[in-house]
């Protein structure tokens, strides 16, 4: 009996560890780096994680130079985003995965289908689909997010095999097969430390859910 409930404690806390690691790493790579950011240095959660992370120390010390409120490092951090993720020029380090992974490295390839039918499965469709590709890591981020919402939030053991085995399959499909080169273009496109983090952090966070739902499967 003892036995049984530490296993229920530790599934529920692994689940919703693995929840926050991916909300935090979509954050940083959602949008253009505003005040907001402050706060991670404040969550309890975050502190620790840089207690045992290269990644996340390099996160905050990102995140620290703009603390004071300095306006000219907020500003260069929001100008490193752009050049990295959003253009006009030609970018260092594209967030869709058909650019890896299509056959002429291009937006919308046969790639982006694969993904759009995989939120199809379970009701989802991406809000621009069509003007833009769902192929997008946040997206992506966000698919995983939403199955392990539904994990946690599931009590039939059944639900959860075929959610865990949707995630493994999706990551293994999708995210581990070209997040591994992103992640080494973005750490040799950039010297800021809050983006050589993020690149660590999310290789970091990819490999640590192939382990955990592996682990997750076989304990139901």
């Amino acid at each position: 009996m003892f036995t049984e409930e530490k296993s229920d404690f530790n599934e529920s806390h692994l689940l919703h560890s693995r929840y926050y690691l991916n909300q935090l790493v979509r954050f940083i790579f959602d949008m253009s780096p505003n005040m907001e950011l402050l706060a991670l240095l404040k969550n309890p959660q975050f502190i620790s994680l840089c207690e045992i992370s290269e990644a996340c120390r390099l996160i905050q010390i990102g995140i620290q130079s703009i603390q004071a409120a300095d306006d000219e490092n907020l500003k260069l951090l929001q100008e490193e985003y752009k050049r990295l993720f959003v253009g006009p020029n030609a970018l260092p380090a594209p967030l869709w995965e058909s650019v890896y992974l299509g056959r002429e490295h291009l937006l919308f390839e046969e790639v982006t289908l694969e993904v759009r039918d995989c939120y199809r499965q379970y009701g989802l469709s991406f809000i621009r689909e069509g003007n833009e590709p769902e192929d997008h890591l946040v997206i992506e981020l966000e698919f995983l997010s939403f199955l392990i919402q539904k994990t946690i939030e599931s009590d039939d053991v059944e639900t959860k095999k075929k959610l865990l085995e949707d995630q493994h399959s999706f990551l293994t499909e999708h995210l581990l097969k070209w997040c591994p080169s992103f992640c080494e273009l973005l750490s040799k496109s950039t010297s800021f430390e809050l983006y050589q983090g993020a690149a660590q952090l999310l290789a970091e966070y990819l490999n640590l859910e192939n382990e955990l739902i592996t682990a997750l499967k076989e304990a139901l």
